[in-house]
Protein backbone atom coordinates (compact mmCIF):
# COMPACT_ATOMS: atom_id res chain seq x y z
CA UNK A 1 0.00 0.00 0.00
CA UNK A 2 2.85 2.32 1.21
CA UNK A 3 4.33 1.75 -2.49
CA UNK A 4 1.42 2.26 -4.96
CA UNK A 5 1.13 5.31 -2.39
CA UNK A 6 4.90 6.63 -3.14
CA UNK A 7 4.62 5.62 -7.16
CA UNK A 8 1.38 8.13 -6.66
CA UNK A 9 3.03 10.82 -5.03
CA UNK A 10 6.09 10.48 -7.84
CA UNK A 11 4.08 10.40 -10.84
CA UNK A 12 1.28 13.01 -9.89
CA UNK A 13 3.75 16.05 -10.62
CA UNK A 14 4.45 14.74 -13.71
CA UNK A 15 1.11 14.03 -14.91
CA UNK A 16 0.19 17.23 -14.26
CA UNK A 17 3.35 18.96 -16.05
CA UNK A 18 2.39 16.87 -19.06
CA UNK A 19 -1.23 17.79 -19.02
CA UNK A 20 -0.31 21.82 -18.74
CA UNK A 21 2.44 21.61 -21.13
CA UNK A 22 -0.45 20.05 -23.53
CA UNK A 23 -3.04 22.69 -22.22
CA UNK A 24 -0.63 25.55 -23.15
CA UNK A 25 0.17 24.23 -26.98
CA UNK A 26 -3.65 23.82 -27.38
CA UNK A 27 -4.27 27.68 -26.26
CA UNK A 28 -1.75 28.59 -29.19
CA UNK A 29 -3.30 26.66 -31.39
CA UNK A 30 -6.69 28.44 -30.80
CA UNK A 31 -5.49 31.82 -32.04
CA UNK A 32 -5.48 32.98 -35.06
CA UNK A 33 -3.25 36.23 -35.63
CA UNK A 34 -3.84 39.03 -38.18
CA UNK A 35 -1.30 39.72 -40.74
CA UNK A 36 1.27 42.97 -40.96
CA UNK A 37 0.11 45.27 -43.75
CA UNK A 38 3.24 46.88 -44.74
CA UNK A 39 4.43 50.24 -46.95
CA UNK A 40 7.67 51.35 -48.37
CA UNK A 41 8.03 55.62 -49.30
CA UNK A 42 6.62 55.36 -52.89
CA UNK A 43 9.20 56.45 -54.97
CA UNK A 44 11.32 54.09 -58.03
CA UNK A 45 14.60 56.19 -57.40
CA UNK A 46 16.26 57.60 -54.21
CA UNK A 47 19.38 59.90 -53.66
CA UNK A 48 21.89 58.67 -51.57
CA UNK A 49 21.19 61.44 -49.49
CA UNK A 50 17.21 60.13 -48.75
CA UNK A 51 15.85 58.15 -46.45
CA UNK A 52 13.52 55.01 -47.28
CA UNK A 53 10.73 54.87 -45.17
CA UNK A 54 9.31 51.39 -44.01
CA UNK A 55 5.73 51.46 -41.86
CA UNK A 56 3.66 48.21 -40.55
CA UNK A 57 0.79 47.97 -38.50
CA UNK A 58 -1.55 44.81 -37.30
CA UNK A 59 -4.35 44.53 -34.85
CA UNK A 60 -3.68 44.00 -31.46
CA UNK A 61 -5.97 41.65 -31.35
CA UNK A 62 -6.22 38.22 -32.21
CA UNK A 63 -9.12 35.69 -32.89
CA UNK A 64 -9.64 33.05 -30.46
CA UNK A 65 -11.26 29.91 -31.57
CA UNK A 66 -12.40 28.68 -28.51
CA UNK A 67 -13.62 31.53 -27.09
CA UNK A 68 -15.43 32.17 -30.67
CA UNK A 69 -13.87 36.14 -29.69
CA UNK A 70 -11.29 38.20 -30.65
CA UNK A 71 -8.61 38.85 -27.47
CA UNK A 72 -5.67 41.47 -27.07
CA UNK A 73 -2.48 40.73 -27.75
CA UNK A 74 0.45 42.08 -25.02
CA UNK A 75 3.42 40.39 -26.80
CA UNK A 76 2.78 40.35 -30.93
CA UNK A 77 4.37 38.43 -33.45
CA UNK A 78 7.46 40.37 -35.56
CA UNK A 79 7.37 41.22 -38.87
CA UNK A 80 10.62 39.90 -40.88
CA UNK A 81 11.75 41.07 -44.29
CA UNK A 82 14.88 40.69 -46.07
CA UNK A 83 16.97 43.68 -48.34
CA UNK A 84 19.05 43.06 -51.06
CA UNK A 85 20.98 44.77 -53.59
CA UNK A 86 20.79 43.04 -57.30
CA UNK A 87 23.90 42.14 -58.45
CA UNK A 88 25.11 40.40 -61.84
CA UNK A 89 23.19 37.14 -62.42
CA UNK A 90 24.87 34.12 -61.09
CA UNK A 91 22.83 30.70 -62.94
CA UNK A 92 21.16 30.41 -59.11
CA UNK A 93 20.96 34.20 -57.92
CA UNK A 94 20.47 37.97 -59.04
CA UNK A 95 20.62 39.85 -55.68
CA UNK A 96 22.67 39.31 -52.31
CA UNK A 97 22.44 40.33 -48.87
CA UNK A 98 22.59 44.26 -48.41
CA UNK A 99 21.61 45.80 -44.79
CA UNK A 100 24.73 46.67 -44.53
CA UNK A 101 24.26 49.22 -47.44
CA UNK A 102 22.05 51.04 -45.22
CA UNK A 103 22.17 53.18 -41.55
CA UNK A 104 18.94 51.54 -40.08
CA UNK A 105 17.29 54.55 -37.87
CA UNK A 106 13.46 54.15 -36.23
CA UNK A 107 11.13 56.39 -36.00
CA UNK A 108 8.26 53.59 -33.91
CA UNK A 109 9.07 50.21 -32.45
CA UNK A 110 13.00 48.84 -32.92
CA UNK A 111 14.32 45.66 -34.71
CA UNK A 112 16.65 42.94 -34.10
CA UNK A 113 18.83 40.89 -36.91
CA UNK A 114 17.97 37.27 -38.06
CA UNK A 115 20.81 34.62 -36.43
CA UNK A 116 20.99 32.61 -39.97
CA UNK A 117 21.58 36.02 -41.60
CA UNK A 118 22.30 39.31 -40.18
CA UNK A 119 23.00 40.68 -42.94
CA UNK A 120 19.35 39.98 -45.13
CA UNK A 121 16.60 39.41 -42.85
CA UNK A 122 15.18 42.45 -40.01
CA UNK A 123 12.44 41.15 -37.59
CA UNK A 124 10.37 44.56 -37.11
CA UNK A 125 9.51 44.82 -33.58
CA UNK A 126 6.27 47.32 -33.12
CA UNK A 127 4.80 49.30 -30.49
CA UNK A 128 1.20 50.01 -28.98
CA UNK A 129 0.01 52.58 -30.43
CA UNK A 130 -1.92 55.34 -28.07
CA UNK A 131 -5.28 54.23 -29.38
CA UNK A 132 -4.57 50.74 -28.21
CA UNK A 133 -6.02 49.14 -31.28
CA UNK A 134 -2.85 48.27 -33.43
CA UNK A 135 1.09 47.77 -33.16
CA UNK A 136 2.83 49.78 -35.68
CA UNK A 137 6.90 50.37 -36.70
CA UNK A 138 8.80 52.93 -38.88
CA UNK A 139 12.32 51.85 -39.86
CA UNK A 140 14.29 54.39 -41.71
CA UNK A 141 16.86 53.39 -44.28
CA UNK A 142 19.70 55.38 -45.19
CA UNK A 143 21.71 54.26 -48.13
CA UNK A 144 25.56 54.33 -48.06
CA UNK A 145 25.85 53.00 -51.34
CA UNK A 146 23.87 53.44 -55.24
CA UNK A 147 22.58 50.36 -56.89
CA UNK A 148 19.11 48.48 -57.62
CA UNK A 149 17.86 46.84 -54.49
CA UNK A 150 14.92 45.01 -53.22
CA UNK A 151 12.98 44.37 -49.90
CA UNK A 152 11.37 41.30 -49.64
CA UNK A 153 8.73 40.16 -46.96
CA UNK A 154 7.77 36.97 -45.58
CA UNK A 155 4.15 37.00 -44.81
CA UNK A 156 3.53 41.04 -44.76
CA UNK A 157 0.92 42.35 -46.76
CA UNK A 158 2.83 45.22 -49.17
CA UNK A 159 0.24 47.61 -49.33
CA UNK A 160 1.98 49.85 -52.31
CA UNK A 161 -0.13 49.41 -56.01
CA UNK A 162 3.05 49.76 -57.64
CA UNK A 163 6.28 47.79 -56.78
CA UNK A 164 8.80 48.55 -59.94
CA UNK A 165 9.03 45.32 -60.72
CA UNK A 166 10.72 46.75 -64.28
CA UNK A 167 14.01 47.24 -62.05
CA UNK A 168 14.15 42.92 -61.65
CA UNK A 169 14.26 42.60 -65.56
CA UNK A 170 17.72 43.78 -66.04
CA UNK A 171 18.73 40.83 -64.07
CA UNK A 172 17.56 37.63 -65.55
CA UNK A 173 18.84 34.41 -64.08
CA UNK A 174 19.83 31.77 -66.44
CA UNK A 175 18.87 28.59 -64.51
CA UNK A 176 15.42 30.30 -63.29
CA UNK A 177 13.57 31.96 -65.70
CA UNK A 178 11.06 34.74 -64.27
CA UNK A 179 12.34 34.32 -61.01
CA UNK A 180 14.32 36.52 -58.26
CA UNK A 181 17.07 34.13 -56.58
CA UNK A 182 17.85 35.29 -53.00
CA UNK A 183 21.47 34.82 -51.74
CA UNK A 184 21.33 35.11 -47.82
CA UNK A 185 24.51 34.72 -46.67
CA UNK A 186 26.05 32.02 -49.50
CA UNK A 187 21.97 29.80 -49.37
CA UNK A 188 20.09 30.61 -52.13
CA UNK A 189 16.45 30.57 -52.63
CA UNK A 190 13.59 31.63 -55.20
CA UNK A 191 10.53 33.75 -55.93
CA UNK A 192 8.39 33.36 -58.93
CA UNK A 193 8.00 36.90 -60.58
CA UNK A 194 4.20 35.76 -61.40
CA UNK A 195 3.36 34.29 -58.29
CA UNK A 196 5.14 36.39 -55.75
CA UNK A 197 3.83 40.69 -54.41
CA UNK A 198 5.66 40.44 -51.70
CA UNK A 199 8.99 42.49 -53.14
CA UNK A 200 9.25 46.11 -53.24
CA UNK A 201 11.84 47.14 -55.97
CA UNK A 202 14.00 51.00 -56.12
CA UNK A 203 17.65 51.81 -57.01
CA UNK A 204 19.82 54.38 -55.09
CA UNK A 205 21.24 57.04 -57.55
Amino acid sequence: MFKNLLKLIIIAPLLMATTCDDDDKFEENTLIYNVYKARVSPESSFSINDTIWISGKISSNAFDESANDSIFIDSPEVDDFSIYKFIEPTAVSNCKDAIDAFELITKEGAFSFSSSCENATLFALPELENNGSNYSYQIGLKPNVIGDFVISWRNGILQNTTRNEFIVNDYPIENHPNSIGFNSCGNPSWRDLNESDKEYYFSIE
